[in-house]
């Protein structure tokens, strides 16, 4: 219901304008004028009480006077007008309203005020809202332009989400003159209501969209973004522009991660992790508009160029390098078949230097040669204008060769009115075309991108298991004692207790309190030691003098307690010093020093850092973030991505580092933030790797207070993988199964499912004739957001050691996060036997202890198994009022 309802004001089938207006340059006039021109078919009826016609038609003095209910509200009255008529809209049945009206908290206290008013009326009455401050809703297809704008755009494939009206605006102008045309245009304004998350869920359906640009000023409930962001990444591409980077304020200066990582690290991290491009000026946005606009897809990162200009071609690879693309190595073939084709002296390599004296027809057959090699992944064309060169009849050559290609083309036909013609051919011809080579590499960059970043959007990683073991229990009473203490960080003892509770490798600290036990503790521990201050008011203590090194007797570790903790007091005079901390000089030939760290970002919750290490790492600043839960692909990403993996190698004669003793320890900083919901920062600075594994020397972890309610993962931006909830079953014939949560890589198990269900089967699950499921449909079924939505699976091991799904059942959170939607189908042949009823008893209870009040279902009445089982299990069955052929299902859990 509540999804039909969004779509009723994103896609209405009836209109209402309140604040109608016939004044020119009126918000009224514009909004019925888009209305009329657009096309849009269905009923449009206006309402202002000082008119009696609008442009010929009626106008009614308010919402409750209208013929009929509509879907839809447009609505651009002052904001003390919005709680009256909300309320009439909520009485004659209106499902929803656009809030193109402005001055709401934004305009002060009044304003705030306003607002607060109107959306308790539209709470009361079920109604959603786009807005207020919203530029309005486009929908080309349906001819439905309910906008500020000037005029309806082109029809394409492609939507615009955007929190700004004036973003919306200029996109929509520069779109027109470029031949980029849209599906959707959404502007959410405020978003006090519909959301983008709400927009992201209707995008990812909307069978019109083919590709997403989404303009962000902020992000409100992160673990709802992210859930429909992932969603519609998974059968769309997905753009995203965030304002507000250099507003990001940096994190704690209280640690060495914090200093290193700011706001704008951890979002970009988000988005890679979500598998979209994020793109950083309006610039790339509409660079992105035009690969997205001709369905330009990068299966790879290897780039061949082809020239008329050596210039021009050089300055592309330069770039290219910059950007971390490789120019491709032509084979053999393809160097011999140029070599053919061009003089000797250009037939180099690549870039491809194709003279300027040559015809459109050998400059497109190059580009053909490339396009067929084997290591080139995608082209980019390349032409200068010289005085013979015809640019609109190279374009054209061009074009007929890229079309009978599956590999990307891109161009750049430099210059300005003498390439006009030709970019204008390439536009129509979806051919991606650019002004600047340098702009060109940024968008192939740019895409290869977010073929990278749909990597990480398939990984789904769980918690490490049984190989773990970490003992949890006494992590948390060192949290639970710190907190009780009123201490915002553990000292560095109890943090190193606590990696190790987690299996890290640590340098075991003892703390003492005078000269005399710190001598004591030296002689334990054995010489030689190293001593560093202990205070809850320190973070870095080299900076205050609090650290002393290679202690090798009694004597030098009397005089260097005492000389510590006098140095740091007079450093330091406002600081509590409660002694020092003692432990063996950890010194290991070849090792490197690294870093491992943890933020806690107010928006998107933990996120973990990593790079080189050491005293000098905010001068350094090498880093690379990314969301948890980590798997080994993601841990090994985040350590390419960093110069750090350069250090891991052999240098000057040093052996390799171990990098999976790396990998391991940043699974194991995942596992602590994913199921330590009260971790704040970690910083583990130096790690010290050799080629025997890695130590960590140092660590500083923050102690937050414990969330409440205690929900596992609530933390958490995104939800691990839920191995716990795998439970064994054992069937009627005695084999055993396995009932367990989908994973993407269930891809094929889940088609042969289908492809096996009776066509009956199918018909009662999916209410309709399906054959087959689309690919779409399958990453839809198979690659979940086990936060909003759970599909578990009965799995039977066959003889051979194949296995095989013979059921499944899931459910989808509704937006109201309190109820659900679920499905249910079995194999035919395990109908009857037992397997739905435990199948969907698990479903209910795992629901029930995610704090879910409500499942519902509806099935067709002929689906009596279906009906007697859920009322057999509690639910009550009633037939639909609107459908009567269908029987709605509900349980209060």
């Amino acid at each position: 219901m509540t999804a039909q309802r969004i779509e009723a004001v994103l896609r209405p089938a009836s209109v209402a304008v309140v604040g109608a207006s016939a004044t020119p340059g009126s918000i009224g006039d514009v909004l019925c004028r888009n209305l009329r021109e657009g096309g849009f078919r269905g009923p449009v009826f206006y309402v202002n009480p000082r008119h009696e016609s609008i442009a010929g038609e009626p106008s009614y003095p308010d919402v409750r006077s209208l013929p009929q209910a509509v879907d839809v509200a447009i609505i651009a009255t002052p904001p003390p007008t919005l709680p009256a008529i909300l309320e009439h809209c909520g009485v004659r049945g209106v499902r929803g309203a656009i809030i193109v009206s402005a001055g709401f908290r934004e305009g002060g206290e009044e304003g705030a005020t306003c607002e607060s008013t109107m959306l308790q009326v539209a709470r009361r009455y079920g109604l959603r809202l786009l807005g207020p401050n919203s530029f309005g809703v486009i929908r080309t297809d349906d001819g439905f332009n309910a906008s500020c704008g000037a005029a309806l755009p082109k029809p394409g494939r492609l939507a615009l989400v955007s929190q700004s009206s004036a973003l919306c605006a200029a996109t929509l102008d520069w779109a027109r003159s470029r031949h980029v045309g849209f599906s959707t245009v959404i502007s959410t304004g405020l978003g006090d209501d519909i959301g983008s998350g709400d927009v992201l869920d209707f995008l990812a359906r909307d069978a019109a969209t083919d590709g997403i640009m989404l303009y962000l000023e902020g992000v409100g409930d992160a673990r709802r973004f992210m859930s429909a962001l992932r969603a519609a990444a998974r059968v769309k591409p997905v753009v995203v522009m965030k304002a507000g980077r250099s507003l990001e304020g940096r994190g704690s200066l209280a640690f060495h991660t914090g200093s290193l990582v700011g706001g704008d690290d951890v979002f970009d991290a988000a988005m890679r992790r979500a598998g979209v491009l994020r793109i950083r000026d309006f610039s790339q946005l509409y660079s992105a508009a035009s690969t997205l606009g001709a369905g330009v897809r990068m299966r790879g990162r290897r780039l061949g160029i082809v020239t008329n200009a050596g210039g021009p071609g050089q300055l592309a690879a330069d770039r290219a390098g910059d950007r971390g693309l490789p120019v491709a190595r032509l084979d053999d073939a393809t160097l011999a078949q140029l070599h053919a084709l061009l003089p000797p002296s250009t037939a180099e390599g690549n870039p491809v230097y194709v003279r300027g004296d040559a015809s459109a027809q050998v400059y497109a057959q190059a580009a053909q040669a490339c396009l067929l090699d084997g290591e080139v992944d995608a082209l980019l064309a390349i032409l200068t204008p010289f005085a013979l060169t015809d640019a609109d009849r190279f374009a054209t050559e061009l074009i007929a060769v890229a079309a009978a290609q599956r590999k990307p083309v891109f161009t750049c036909w430099m210059g300005g009115g003498a390439v006009t013609a030709a970019r204008q051919r390439f536009a129509e011809n979806r051919v991606p075309t650019f002004p600047t080579p340098e702009a060109a590499v940024d968008a192939i960059a740019a895409l290869a991108l977010f073929s990278a970043n749909q990597e990480q959007l398939l990984q789904v990683p769980a918690p490490l298991g049984p190989t773990s073991t970490p003992d949890r229990a006494t992590a948390q009473g060192l949290l639970d004692a710190a907190r009780a203490a009123g201490n915002e960080w553990l000292n560095p003892a109890d943090s190193k207790e606590l990696l190790a509770a987690f299996g890290i490798p640590i340098v075991q600290s003892r703390p003492a309190y005078s000269a005399d036990e710190a001598v004591q503790v030296a002689e334990a521990i054995g010489y030689p030691v190293a001593m560093k201050i202990l205070s809850p008011d320190i973070a870095h203590k080299t900076d205050v003098g609090g650290v002393r090194l290679g202690r090798t007797d009694a004597r030098s570790v009397r005089d260097g307690y005492e000389n510590m903790l006098r140095d740091v007091a007079i450093a330091r005079p406002d600081a509590r010093l409660e002694g020092a901390l003692i432990e063996p000089m950890y010194v290991e030939r070849h090792g490197r020093e690294l870093m491992i760290g943890a933020v806690r970002d107010p928006v998107f919750g933990p996120a973990i850092s990593f790079g080189l290490g050491g005293t000098m790492v905010e001068v350094i600043r090498d880093r690379a973030v990314a969301l948890p839960p980590l798997n080994p692909y993601l841990a090994r990403d985040l350590i390419r991505r960093t110069r750090a993996s350069l250090a891991l190698q052999p240098l000057r004669g040093a052996p390799a580092a171990a990098p999976e003793a790396i990998e391991d320890m940043l699974l194991r900083v995942s596992e602590i933030v994913c199921e330590l919901p009260d971790v704040g920062a970690i910083d583990i600075n130096p790690v010290i790797v050799t080629a025997r594994g890695a130590v960590a020397v140092d660590a500083r972890i923050g102690v937050m207070p414990m969330p409440q309610p205690r929900l596992l993962y609530r933390h958490m931006a995104i939800h691990p993988y839920p191995s716990a909830l795998e439970f064994p079953l054992e069937l009627p014939d005695g084999r055993q199964a396995r009932i367990r949560a989908i994973r993407p890589e269930d891809a094929e198990l889940e088609r042969d499912f289908v492809h096996r269900l009776s066509e009956h089967s199918r018909f009662l699950r999916f209410m309709f004739g399906l054959q087959d499921l689309s690919p779409a449909m399958l990453s839809r079924f198979t690659q979940i957001d086990y936060d909003r939505e759970l599909a578990l699976i009965v799995v039977l091991r066959l003889p051979d050691g194949a296995e095989q799904q013979i059921g499944v059942a899931r459910y989808i959170t509704l937006p109201d996060e309190e109820s659900c939607e679920f499905a249910i189908v079995v194999s035919d042949e395990w109908q009857g036997k037992g397997v739905a009823r435990r199948l969907f008893q698990r479903l209910i209870d795992i629901a029930r202890d995610r704090r879910i009040k409500l499942m519902t279902g509806i099935t067709l009445r002929e689906n009596t198994r279906m009906i007697d089982l859920s009322r057999s299990l509690g639910f009550a069955t009633r037939s639909d009022t609107d459908e009567p052929e269908l029987v709605r299902m509900t349980l209060d859990l």
